[in-house]
């Protein structure tokens, strides 16, 4: 084989290699968070950082206080050395302010440096007294053992995870090559640490996990007290608090919204000869057509039986118009055998307007519909 064939062989198997193992140890540190989607892992890693801000904060804070502890301790120990003394006092009274201001803080970007500065902060400050033993004793490095089973489990995003242990773990092995005392006692040390490491790692996927299924569960419950069970659409109180938050952001941009108001004609009679279980599949049917139609940023909902309605945030009469055209012309196609229509009231925004207004005057409009013939779509004047 030519050498250059060879050589590029190899370093595609071993970059095949490296991505084969970076997947199994993401799926073995990540948990439930790996089988995600990307644009699903990164919602995840948003609110998960968001929901542990209070923790890490709190967390910080204690950091800086046990900085301080050890300082005061190695003053008592260590011989004392006024540069080295000031030098922690001012790391530990940094460490303190940058604990305060990390509660603050709302750009998750600051904050990432923020935590990579306090760590490494932290690190010099505990490293300094370390620095300084002559003894045979591995105490001073005894707190780092602390530190990877504390933060790890509030870390969030692999990459910040990885490189805030690759340099706590660097800097306890400068200390552990430094030390005075016998091998056996720094393996033993270096075991104890690959532990605390180890299971800082198995609580971070843990919380990682549970964080996770809570969401997801919330995010069930939710669109279940939202929805309508039959078509999927939202429910009257799903309704009331998205479409009314929609239409206040479209007023606020200058957007003219409209209201559809729907009504499905002669359901009763339909039920009567048909069966009920053929009008939960006109309802169903029409929940497909609406969603179907309905475009992003709009919202589209069953009030109560055959009544449904949807709020264009952004429409003039003669799109509104256009579209409710569409609907009734999709679900007479739908609902042929059955020889069911809807008649739909249209209403749009004026001045002072609330989303009830809105509804109230394409319900007028619908009752218009009703009394012309049925099977019609009428505007609100």
């Amino acid at each position: 084989m030519n050498p250059w064939a060879k050589w590029l062989l190899n370093a595609w198997v071993l970059k095949t290699a490296a991505r084969s193992a970076q997947l199994m140890l993401c799926h073995a540190l990540e948990g439930d968070l790996a089988g995600l989607p990307a644009h699903e892992r990164r919602e995840q890693y948003r609110r998960q950082i968001q929901m542990l801000h209070g923790p890490m904060s709190k967390l910080l804070l204690a950091m800086a206080v046990l900085a301080a502890m050890v300082s005061a301790y190695e003053a008592f120990v260590l011989p004392a050395l006024p540069s080295r003394l000031v030098l922690q006092a001012g790391g530990v009274a940094l460490l303190v302010a940058m604990a305060v201001r990390y509660r603050t803080v709302v750009s998750i970007r600051r904050r990432r440096a923020l935590g990579l500065a306090f760590l490494a902060l932290l690190l010099g400050c505990l490293a300094m007294g370390a620095l300084e033993w002559r003894g045979a004793s591995l105490l001073p490095l005894a707190v780092f053992l602390l530190l990877p089973v504390t933060w790890l489990p509030l870390l969030v995003k692999p990459h910040i995870t990885f490189g805030g242990l690759a340099l706590c773990t660097a800097v306890v092995a400068g200390l552990l090559l430094d030390a005075k005392a016998p091998a056996s006692e720094v393996q033993l040390f270096g075991l104890y640490y690959l532990l605390s490491t180890g299971s800082g790692l198995v609580l971070r996927r843990a919380r990682s996990n549970l964080a996770t299924r809570l969401d997801k569960q919330v995010e069930s419950l939710w669109q279940r007290a939202v929805s309508d069970p039959l078509t999927g659409l939202l429910n009257r109180q799903g309704w009331l608090n998205l479409a009314g938050t929609a239409m206040a952001d479209a007023l606020r941009d200058g957007r003219v919204p409209a209201v559809l108001f729907i009504d499905v004609d002669h359901f009763k009679r339909t039920n009567d000869e048909f069966g009920h279980i053929a009008g939960d599949d006109l309802l169903r049917a029409l929940g497909q057509v609406i969603d179907a139609r309905i475009g992003p940023g709009e919202y589209s909902a069953r009030l109560g039986g055959e009544e449904f309605a949807c709020l264009l945030p952004d429409s003039s009469v003669e799109n509104a118009r256009r579209f409710a055209e569409r609907l009734a012309a999709d679900y007479r196609l739908r609902a042929r055998d059955y020889g069911s229509t809807l008649s739909i009231g249209i209403a749009t925004h004026e001045s002072g307007d609330v989303l009830n207004d809105l509804l109230a005057r394409a319900d007028a409009a619908l009752y218009q519909a009703k009394r012309g013939g049925r099977d019609q779509v009428v505007v609100s004047r």
